[in-house]
């Protein structure tokens, strides 16, 4: 029996229910016992020249290792290591000393924070900042990003583009419009915020054209404040520090390794390497029962995002006529925790901008929520979160 299926059996399927793994998941044994290792017997400063550095240096480099099985044509030398996917993504936008790295952004209007803000402020600082709109199933149109690339001034361009939407699921096709971005400028640093699609759906940097991808270890079962920037060719030398100092991971993230952390990372994104076929069939079983058994009960409920490839974790629920933060908080008093959006903005009442993006009513948009599976759901435990939803509609039988 696997690790994952032993955790899975020792749960108590009458507790609660947990669908929020979008926002963070649980870490497996396996990450807690490594960190745990790993502060208590490999506490020295992977920077020392001693011996006892050396053996916190060579924790870290089977920690890339890890990194480099999950996500395929990458080298540990391009692994830099971060405190998550927001600090990755801010590495790759805000470098740059005295002025920005960018003369211009291309980017899309359904990204995470970590990238909508960051674009934000280089457009204050001059930056020419380019927005490209999605169909209502939430994809983008490649032919409109070899346009923006195009038509981008002279001088450094980034095109960052998500690989897959952290609240409708939505999986762009990201060869697609990556291929086109560099078709029209080839000269292009061409990132994506991967932070949804790790462990979830292949990644490979030279079969989509990415230079850089971003990502956290919390979304895969790793620890919490870790992270990983990927870079194709660590010798690109496009990429620049944002904080400077000791001039740690190859000088884009100085600062004291959190080894840890990187210890789990690393394990949980070689175990996700070691498992994907399994994990992801996982997810998508425990999705489906979920979307099904919903449908059977609750007729009128609309999957947002349903015509496009999704995740095999993500169902974003549209309940027409109802309030999406009273059904959320309805769930939460049954036991099933799910959200309405991205954890980053979860606390405030604003209609989600990803599905405001693809053309949802604001009501609309406000009647939705979001419901993100991981391999420690079950697909009997799905069906029961289901029932629950109707409950909560009202239309139980």
């Amino acid at each position: 029996m696997t690790a994952i299926a032993q955790l899975v059996e020792s749960t108590n399927l009458s507790a609660p229910i947990y669908l929020d793994h979008n926002a963070t998941t649980r870490p497996l044994p396996e990450v807690v016992e490594v960190v745990a290792r790993t502060m208590a017997e490999t506490w020295a400063n992977p920077s020392s020249a001693h011996w006892l550095g050396g053996e916190a240096r060579a924790v870290l480099e089977r920690a890339r290792d890890g990194v480099c099985e999950l996500v395929s044509g990458a080298v540990p030398e391009g692994v830099v290591f971060t405190s998550g996917g927001t600090e990755a993504n801010n590495i790759v936008f805000l470098g740059g000393d005295p002025a920005p790295a960018w003369r211009c952004v291309v980017t899309s209007a359904v990204e995470h924070a970590s990238v909508l803000r960051p674009a934000e402020a280089l457009a204050r600082r001059g930056a020419k900042l380019v927005v490209l709109e999605v169909s209502a199933h939430g994809l983008l149109d490649p032919e409109a990003v070899r346009r923006a690339a195009a038509d981008a001034p002279p001088g450094p361009l980034l095109v960052s583009l998500q690989w897959a939407n952290s609240e409708t699921g939505v999986v762009q096709p990201i060869a697609d419009l990556f291929a086109a971005a560099r078709e029209a400028r080839p000269d292009a640093l061409i990132h994506s915020d991967a932070a949804q699609a790790i462990g979830r759906v292949p990644l490979d940097l030279a079969a989509v054209g990415a230079d850089a991808v971003s990502f956290s270890g919390h979304k895969l079962h790793g620890p919490h404040g870790t992270g990983a920037l990927v870079l194709a060719d660590p010798d690109d030398g496009r990429v620049v520090p944002l904080v400077r100092g000791g001039g740690q991971e190859r000088g884009l993230r100085s600062g004291t390794h959190n080894l840890p952390g990187a210890a789990g990372l690393g394990l949980a994104a070689s175990m996700r390497a070691r498992s994907f076929g399994d994990a992801t069939g996982r997810m998508r079983a425990a999705r489906d029962a979920f979307e099904e058994e919903l449908a059977a009960r609750a007729p009128g409920v609309v999957v947002n995002g349903a015509a496009a490839p999704r995740l095999p974790n993500t169902s974003s629920i549209r309940f027409p006529g109802r309030d999406g933060m009273e059904l959320v908080a309805r769930l939460d008093a049954l036991g099933v925790a799910c959200s309405q959006g991205s954890a980053c903005s979860s606390g405030k009442p604003e209609a989600s901008h990803v599905l405001r993006a693809m053309g949802l009513s604001e009501a609309d948009a406000f009647s939705s929520a979001r419901f993100s599976f991981s391999t420690l759901n079950t697909a009997e435990e799905a069906r029961r979160a289901a029932r629950a939803v109707a409950q909560a509609l009202g239309n139980y039988a």
